[in-house]
């Protein structure tokens, strides 16, 4: 009378491996909304000129006081643009707290993306 406990056992543990594959290949994943993508996807923003307030480098966002538009958190990506005046090429370090700025940027996710950052003369 043991033998058949055992074969019960195997048996239910054979299909169990067969179905939980089943069950899980059978829910399809949702697909992700149009409204989701369209957030995400980088729409044109405009230009931002003022002051800068503050630029935390490590995360790589620059703060502007602009007349037109407020205290504005623009952040930056590896492929944004720092140009000026002055010959050579320029970085992020370049931008510093007063400095005179445009930018112009990208909105993606909510927030803003600098594409190119100018520094103006003062």
């Amino acid at each position: 009378m043991r033998f058949p406990k055992v074969i019960r056992l195997v048996v239910a543990s054979a299909l169990g491996l067969f179905l939980v594959p089943a069950t899980a290949m059978a829910a399809p994943s949702p697909a992700p909304t149009a409204t989701a993508v369209a957030q995400n996807e980088p729409r044109p923003g405009g230009v931002i000129e003022g002051k800068v307030a503050n630029v935390d480098y490590s995360r790589g966002v620059v703060t502007v006081d602009s007349n037109s538009q407020g205290r504005v958190d623009v952040s930056t990506m590896p492929t944004t643009s720092v140009q000026s005046d002055d010959p050579g090429y320029h970085t992020l370090t370049d931008v510093q707290r007063g400095s005179r700025v445009q930018i112009l940027f990208s909105r993606t996710a909510g927030k803003v993306i600098a594409q190119i950052i100018r520094l103006l003369k003062r």
